[in-house]
């Protein structure tokens, strides 16, 4: 097996083979958690999460499930470093179960990864919609329903604009959020693991840093495919 060869950035052959790496390992594994679909398609890879979110007045938006996940990312970051070969026991801390959610209490976000050739890191691009109105989500709404809150404050602190921000997409051209790629290789190079790393094993050391700034985290059930 190929391993990243020069870590933390990523080729385009090692980011294709982590993708479909990962599309395989979700084949028939999704059932009863909440993403809903892995693609990749040559060039990106498409993840689709439903998203429970609170309708309740005083929670900011947040659900239950998302607080629970905001609680659980600093638990991740100390574990972060034996993520690889520890996934399977780690993955209580970090499973997000099915979101088993009426049409009115969710969100469906659609999650594109790609490769950034500036940063010869992955990029993160999302966008949502409030279901069953299908309605686009604003950026404020974004900070109150995906982001956890002990993320929000430092996100939010990124740059002039914050740490998201929207553009059009460079796949689809279609105006979309995305989480500003520019840091993301110092911030992996802290967790550089003793072992090289499989091109899977990026990805997923990736998603653990980077989509649980916006809740996304790999069921457990995919860690133990």
């Amino acid at each position: 097996m190929c391993s990243v060869r020069a870590f933390p950035a990523i080729t385009e052959d090692e980011f294709s083979a982590a993708c479909k790496a990962l599309e395989r390992r979700s084949a028939d594994h999704l059932s009863d958690t909440d993403w809903l679909g892995v693609r990749w398609t040559g060039e990106e890879l498409l993840i689709r999460q439903r998203r429970k979110i609170s309708l309740c007045s005083g929670d900011n938006g947040v659900a239950g499930d998302q607080r629970k996940d905001a609680i659980e990312t600093e638990a991740e970051k100390e574990v972060i470093e034996d993520m690889i070969e520890d996934e399977v026991e780690d993955a209580s801390i970090k499973d997000t179960r099915a979101s088993r959610c009426s049409e009115d209490d969710c969100l469906i976000v659609e999650f594109s990864i790609i490769l950034s050739p500036t940063y010869c890191v992955p990029a993160l691009w999302f966008s949502c919609q409030s279901v069953p109105h299908r309605q686009p989500i604003t950026l404020d709404r974004i900070y109150e329903q995906l982001v956890p809150q002990p993320s929000s404050a430092s996100l939010r602190s990124v740059g002039v604009l914050g740490g998201i921000s929207m553009a059009h997409h460079p796949v689809s051209d279609l105006p979309s959020f995305f989480l500003h790629p520019c840091n993301t290789q110092d911030a992996l190079s802290v967790l550089k693991p003793d072992k090289t790393l499989a091109p899977e094993d990026y990805l997923i050391l990736w998603l653990g840093l980077i989509g649980s700034a916006v809740g996304l985290h790999i069921p457990s059930k995919l860690l133990s495919a």
